[in-house]
Formats: structure tokens, sequence, C-alpha cells
């Protein structure tokens, strides 16, 4: 297949979310037809609600700049599907990643094949869009002899195709509501399936550069970051059952913070037994003090596994660190912000940063949704920080119909203009703004990465 062919195959199996199939006995079975690649490499785990990209970013940069050959897999794209697997800061090329479609579409179907089954019966169904692409990034991954895989959950964790690895340290970010349909209704229910990432382990791999045999006794490392107690009280039983040592953020790491310009935070984080790390965080928002700080707390984790980098090495992959369409400035004129927060946690964050940076009287928002999430209380966090809301709909089967939003936010009518596409939400908001006004994109990431592609085609 070339590459459009790969495209059209993989986004024929189904919408991502929409088709999910939770659990690990299919992509158990096909990546041991494949040859098992997920055990040629030493990983890094990381789920939660909001902020697991930004924290494998971080991380991935860290150990770039600490000389490591890096993996890195996240979910979903902005743009282009290659954006999900990288190495070393290199986005896979689309002949690459056309060639390992098409050995996972070859092997999905010999193993599909009636004379097969019997011989390989493991493989009940069709590898879903997300477990061929987690296929692709893992096969890639082993080609490259990356040192260590940064892997982001897709959704959950239990039973998310990421979880056949034997990561080194896990971490789960935070738990809020988000995929109730699939992960549960209630907060305790969903973190359990966050949790599901928190497992014995089988030992890392030798034939990492940095492994060593003595390794193999030691136990997960676990990173959890979140306050709420319920959810810490699920995370410290999953913890105790499976022999998995707890780092809890607060009790790791103090810290102190200054505003930058821009919402951005300079900050010095004070570590056990280890100088205070004094760095300048690129990414916007208050909640990046978080993500930074999860990152280092996994990263001095990851260092007594054998994969250690200096403290010139962590300030310096922390500052380069680069993570777009979160709360991600174009200068316009006019400035151009654009976050891709879908659910209610991630709109609060985003809330905060406009309360603290901008003017709603001189901010137009721009924003469309999924129309399974909860669309309805992001709008009542975000609509009254701008004097005009542009509904759009999106180029997704699963995206809300502006009318639907609308109608769900009465209260809101007056401020709402409604277009069918991200194009006209974009030419119509750019009229509406002066030089030193600011549009805000919001409500999806993959309505960010429509406005994006608009937007850095302009720039060349």
């Amino acid at each position: 297949m070339n590459y459009s062919e790969a495209i059209r195959y993989l986004y024929s199996l189904g919408n991502e979310i929409e088709t999910a199939k939770l659990g690990l006995k299919n992509i158990s079975a096909f990546l041991e037809f494949l040859g098992n690649p997920h055990r040629r490499f030493n990983s890094i785990l990381i789920a939660g609600t909001n902020g697991k990209g930004s924290v494998a970013a971080f991380c991935e940069s860290v150990m770039r700049a600490g000389g490591y050959r890096t993996g890195l897999y996240t979910s979903p794209h902005l743009q282009g599907i290659e954006e999900r697997v990288r190495v070393n800061g290199r986005m896979i090329s689309r002949k690459d990643f056309s060639r390992l479609a098409s050995q996972v579409r070859d092997a999905a179907h010999h193993l599909l094949r009636p004379d097969q089954c019997v011989l390989n019966p493991g493989l009940d169904r069709h590898p879903t869009f997300f477990e061929m692409v987690t296929a692709i990034a893992f096969l890639y991954f082993a080609e490259q002899g990356i040192n260590i895989g940064i892997l982001e959950v897709g959704m959950g964790g239990r039973f998310d195709a990421t979880n056949v690895v034997d990561p080194l340290v896990a971490v789960i970010t935070n738990v809020d509501f988000d995929h109730q349909k699939y992960l549960g209704y209630r907060l305790e229910e969903i973190a359990w399936e966050k949790a599901g990432i928190i497992k014995s382990r089988a030992g890392i791999q030798k034939n990492s550069e940095t492994s060593r045999d003595s390794q193999d006794a030691i136990p997960l490392s676990v990173v959890y970051a979140g306050e709420n107690p319920e959810v810490d009280a699920v995370v410290t039983a999953q913890c105790n059952m499976t022999g998995a040592r707890l780092q809890r953020l607060r009790e790791s790491l103090d810290f102190s913070s200054a505003v930058n310009s821009h919402g951005r935070y300079r900050v010095s984080l004070n570590r056990h037994d280890s100088p205070a790390l004094v760095a300048a965080l690129p990414l916007p928002g208050s909640h990046q003090v978080t993500n930074a700080m999860t990152a280092v707390c996994t990263l001095d984790l990851l260092g007594q596994c054998g994969f250690p980098v200096s403290d010139d090495q962590l300030r310096r992959g922390i500052e380069e660190t680069r993570w777009p369409g979160r709360l991600e400035i174009f200068e316009g004129p006019p400035r151009l912000i654009l976050d891709g927060a879908h659910n209610a946690a991630g709109a609060r964050v985003v809330r905060e940063y406009l309360i603290e940076n901008l003017n709603p009287e001189s901010t137009v928002m721009i924003f469309g949704s999924m129309r399974d999430k909860d669309y309805k209380v992001m709008g009542e966090l975000l609509f009254p920080l701008a004097r005009h809301v542009v509904l759009t709909g999106i180029d997704n089967q699963r995206a809300a119909n502006p009318a639907e939003i609308a109608a769900a936010l009465p209260e809101f009518q007056s401020s709402f203009i409604a277009v069918s596409n991200s194009e006209m939400a974009l030419q119509l908001a750019r009229q509406m703004t002066s030089k030193d006004e600011t549009i805000v994109v919001v409500g999806s990431l993959f309505l960010v990465g429509e406005i994006r592609r608009q937007v850095m085609g302009n720039r060349g």
C-alpha cells in the first residue's frame, strides 16, 4: 500500500472511539504473531484523564536530551497520523508508515483465514484501528532500536492496547470524568480502569544497552499525580495488590513558581537528595507546572532503573519540550490560541488560563465538540469568557452539530454564531476581531487540528 491506501484502509476499520474493543487478548495474539516487538524495548506507560500527552512530551524531550534513543507514541493526532509515532523527536516517514501498515494488514488477513484460526485461536476478530496503529508503532520502535519508549494510553488503561507492555514506570496523571460509556459512570470505576496499568512486572528486556540482569527483580514504580482521595485509595490498593512502589507526586517534590509572560511559568523544584531544578516551562498554563513535576518524578524513578539523566539534561529537556495544540499561541494579528480541551477537566484548565490572561470583551471563541463529550458543561465554563462564540462543525463522524450545542446552552444564545465548518469559523472570527484582540479555539483536538492546518498552511 502507498500512504493514501494505508490511510484509507485504517480508517475503513471504523471510528477510533466508536469501534473500540477494549481487551488485551486480541492485541496480545496479534503482536505475538508479529514477533512481540513490544518486548524489545523498555517503556514508560502514562494514563490519566488529562495531561498525559504533555507529561509524555516532557519525558521524551528529557530522555532525548540525555542521549537516549527515544520512541514516543501518543494519540490522537492533530494533522497527520504519523504524528503519533516518533523516534528521537522525528515523525515516522510516510514510506515507513505505509510499509508497516501493509505488514500489519497482511498479518491480520492471514490470521483471520479459516485455516489459520485453529492454529492461532487468540485472534477472534479483526484488530481495531487503534490496535493496528499501536502494532505499527511497536514494530517501528523495535526496528529503530530505541532505548526507551514513552507510551500514552489511548483510553482507560486496563484493557487499552498499550497495556501489553511491561513498563519500568507507570504514571497516572489524574482521574476525571471522560469516556464514561466505556470506563464507568463513577469516579472509582474510572480510576479502577486507569489503575489497570499497575501490574506485577515480568522483568525488563536484556537487549537494551542500559539494561542490567539485576533489574529483573525491580518492581514497577508508579507515579500518581492526582489529589482525589477516592482515586488515591484505588491506586494504593492496586499497588498493594501487585507489589508496585507508589510515589505520590506531592510527597516527592516541593515547588515554588512565578508567572512569566503569557501565562508561562518558571519553576523551582526541590527534589529529595538532589539539587533544586530551576526551569522555564515552554508550555503555557499553571497546569503545566504539575505536568512538569510529574515528568521530573517519573524521570527520577527511571534513573533508578538504569536510565539516568544529569540535572543539566533534565533542565534542558524540560525547556525544549514542544507539544502543539495545547494552549499553543500564534501571535497574529489577531492572536490565536489553540487548545484541545475536550472534556470538563480540560475546559477548567483553559478557563483558568483565560481568566488570568485575557479580557472577555476582546476575545472571540471558536468551539466545536464531539457529540459524546459533555459540551454543555464545557460551554458553561468557557462561553462567559468571550464576547462571541462561533459554533462550528468538525470533519469527523463523531462531531456534534452546532445546532445541538446551541440547543443545550440556550442561555448563551445571544453570543452564538453557527457555521458548518472550521474554515468558515476561522474566517468569520478573524473578521470579528481587531489586531489587538484574541481568537480562542477550543473544544476538540480534531477542531484544533483543522484550524492549525489552515494557520500553518497560510504561514507557508
